[in-house]
């Protein structure tokens, strides 16, 4: 083989690099905002199913031509990323099958901030649903653990999502979180945004709360109290037929005591006593991780056994962060309990969840990403008076249920099974997802053959399926 004549520039290397991602409809590699970028180089993403799909969609393209000098350079390109360790999807999100590995769509777009790696590995969008894998893996230390919360987030397109952790890799300290967006998307550009990151999560039930009934509420039976204007309220939540907006909402005078919580150092009892025979116990949480963090009390009897007093809650107040005024730092639980007398023989415990780590950052990736619109239709009466009709859309990705009366539906009372025409099923008694009030989805464990599919059974019903 002759040599060229022509010296090969970086410039060729890159043409050669964006000519092969274009023509095998892969995204160009992402350039990665960091001075050290020379440890985090391209990586490409075709797993073995990628591969198969590809060479089945070249023939029926017109027929790629590259020189010989190039198509040598490129096989110096690829031989040079693979000393170097390159990954596919199969390996990254090797806890997924290979079918469902073999409709996701490569990304690796990567940003970083914080000292935290942010990864889109790859992503499907079947039409209603986009489907997004993203790592997380923390370059700097240890905040990064199988207790992630993506706290605030946001996804073009849609009008529902969901965020949460599906694996955890101990050893490279890296977070697997799947991203599911509801609702019809517009265009094939796709941007995912993380803006709070929260973990060291730890949940306990059972916190003792040391309260002298007799002496804190003895002279308190009737208390001075104030009634909370309405922009001052930020949560309302618990048994009440309260209506915001006509009602007034009574609540105590605020930090008149300071009782602790053993085991919780970021909030404390700041008062407590009787408002129109209920009993308000009111809190003051840190004003920096007390946001984050939740949780509520409960009464036991003497011998621990949790009683069902009706209650409710509300936050309020406002405190400074900077120049910024942000509301709700006081939180007043209300219970169905009018004297000391009845507070004898019980006893105040909480169940609280608190978070140790809140990492605030930009963590920020655009790609495209085309549809996969094949899918079938139906519908299904959810109840035996004809309440909750819902449209039925099967996807390779999984169902969605969408009705206006769906928010009646406890998503841990549905069963789905999908009939394909071999006579083999696919069934799930869970995946299902409240992503709005009037949208439910289930995401099938195994990618869901749409064109083989038979029937579906929703809860025993039978749904019939027509072709889009």
């Amino acid at each position: 083989m002759r040599k060229s004549e022509k010296e090969f520039t970086e410039q060729n290397l890159f043409n050669i690099k964006k000519l092969f991602y274009d023509k095998l409809a892969l995204n160009e590699p992402p350039t990665v905002t960091r001075s050290d970028s020379l440890f985090y180089p391209p990586v490409l993403y075709p797993s073995a199913q990628t591969k198969k799909s590809m060479n089945k969609r070249k023939r029926y393209r017109k027929a790629i031509y590259i020189p010989v000098t190039a198509a040598l350079s490129l096989c110096l390109v690829t031989g040079a990323a693979a000393s170097v360790g390159i990954i596919d999807l199969s390996t990254v999100l090797h806890f997924l099958g290979a079918d469902r590995i073999g409709i996701l769509q490569p990304v690796h777009q990567v940003s970083e901030d914080q000292g935290i790696r942010m990864e889109v590995i790859g992503a499907v969008r079947d039409g209603d649903t986009t489907e997004i894998y993203v790592s997380l893996s923390d370059l700097t230390g240890h905040r990064i653990d199988d207790t992630l919360d993506v706290y605030d987030y946001r996804v073009t397109g849609g009008n529902a999502n969901n965020a949460q952790i599906i694996h955890y890799d101990d050893a490279n300290k890296t977070a697997i979180v799947r991203f599911l967006i509801q609702g019809k998307v517009s265009k094939n550009r796709i941007t995912v945004q993380i803006n709070t990151l929260m973990s060291g999560t730890s949940r306990q039930d059972g916190y003792n709360v040391q309260v002298n009934w007799e002496q804190l509420l003895q002279e308190k039976q009737n208390n001075n109290y104030d009634i909370l204007d309405q922009d001052r309220i930020s949560g309302l939540g618990g048994q009440t037929d309260i209506q915001l907006e006509t009602d007034p909402i009574p609540v105590l005078h605020q930090d008149v005591t300071n009782i602790p919580v053993s085991g919780i150092d970021w909030m404390h009892i700041s008062n407590m006593g009787f408002v129109n025979d209920k009993l308000h116990i009111q809190i003051n949480p840190d004003n920096k991780i007390g946001e984050y963090n939740h949780g509520y009390f409960y009464f036991t009897d003497e011998q621990g056994q949790k009683l069902d007093i009706p209650e409710y809650s509300v936050s309020y107040g406002h405190y400074m962060k900077g120049q910024v005024r942000f509301g709700g730092d006081y939180i007043e639980y209300v219970y169905d309990l009018s004297s000391v007398d009845q507070l004898d023989k019980l006893r105040l415990q909480g169940s609280f969840t608190s978070i140790s780590e809140v990492v605030q950052g930009n963590w920020k990736t655009t790609f495209n990403l085309s549809q996969n619109a094949l899918s079938k239709k139906g519908n299904i009466q959810l109840d035996a008076n004809g309440a909750s009709q819902a449209n039925v859309t099967l996807s390779a990705v999984g169902v969605t249920l969408t009705g206006e009366a769906l928010s009646k539906i406890r998503v841990e009372d549905l069963s789905i099974e999908v009939h394909l025409k071999d006579g083999t099923k696919l069934s799930g008694a869970s995946g299902f997802l409240q992503l709005d009030q009037d949208l439910i989805k289930w995401i099938s464990p195994k990618t869901i053959p749409v064109n083989d599919v038979s029937y579906l059974l929703i809860n025993g019903e039978k749904v019939t399926l027509q072709d889009r």
